[in-house]
């Protein structure tokens, strides 16, 4: 009999796509060698690195025999200096002789999951670790173990991309993107993301301007659309809209919009639910 805990979480989404060798084995085996290098990735801006705590791979195994799931802990740290203490009461310079470089300070710590065969990993909406330095560990760290092999994006919510393709007007159009996983797309979508993968290019970045009398065409299954819909799991877009004929013209970065995904309970175990869930909603 199942475990039912209702207890309700919200999780971010992040999609973590191989350029070549899009294969569940090769995700796994990328997580295999991700901790078995553990790479020290420096934040920006923050002072503080991150590296791995634990990697922990499921033991059921899905359709392509592989592991069903992966738990990772990440932790964010400060590195310190034992030159740099300082005693303000004597203000003083205090230098830590025979200080052990393996204690570092300010740990914050999270727990992330990741579901190789649709090669997304998901994150609780309240880590004490922030999803803009989580994305730039996996970015880094990854393209570490494999160089300019990975792309690591955050799922854009839809509602706000929509917002976009169904505006009276669009008159500027920024698209920072990368291809999509074969088969994800049809129609001119389909075309426009198959000449993005044979060009090669690892990131795409495209600007479309026009003005107030003459906006961009967002005609059905157009470059428009086409651009918006690949940048929901490969990027992320800016553009400015007229939601409506008198409406102000407002910008959107769809960046500051992730999708948020609510688990309103826990049915066995939080992994196997994260599982099921992600399972459920990306193919």
């Amino acid at each position: 009999m199942d475990r039912v805990s209702n207890r309700q979480t919200t999780w971010y989404l992040i999609n973590i796509k191989a350029r070549r060798d899009q294969t569940t084995e090769h995700y796994v085996q990328a997580f295999r060698n991700l901790y078995e290098q553990d790479p020290l990735i420096s934040f920006p801006r923050s002072g503080k690195s991150g590296s791995l705590k634990y990697a922990t791979f499921s033991n059921l195994l899905d359709e392509n025999n592989t592991p069903k799931w992966i738990q990772i802990g990440l932790l964010s740290y400060t590195i310190i200096d034992p030159e740099a203490f300082y005693n303000k009461r004597s203000r003083e310079n205090v230098t830590m002789d025979n200080w052990n470089e393996d204690i570092v300070a300010n740990k914050k710590e999270t727990d992330l999951y990741f579901i190789p065969s649709v090669h997304t990993l998901v994150v609780r909406c309240n880590s004490d670790i922030s999803l803009k330095n989580i994305v730039y560990y996996l970015s880094e760290a990854l393209n570490q173990v494999e160089p300019e092999t990975f792309d690591v994006d955050i799922i854009i919510e839809r509602d706000i991309l929509d917002r976009i393709l169904n505006a009276h007007a669009v008159t500027h159009l920024y698209a920072n993107i990368s291809y999509s996983n074969p088969g994800h797309t049809r129609g001119f979508e389909a075309a426009f993301d198959r000449k993005l993968r044979e060009m090669g290019a690892s990131r795409i970045e495209f600007t479309a301007t026009g003005s107030k009398d003459h906006p961009l065409s967002s005609e059905y299954d157009g470059m428009l659309q086409s651009v918006v819909n690949l940048s929901e799991q490969n990027g992320y877009v800016q553009a400015t809209i007229q939601s409506t004929e008198n409406a102000k013209f407002e910008k959107i970065d769809s960046s500051e919009h992730p999708r948020k995904l609510v688990v309103p309970q826990i049915v066995n175990d939080i992994c196997s639910t994260i599982y099921n869930t992600i399972r459920s909603i990306i193919h």
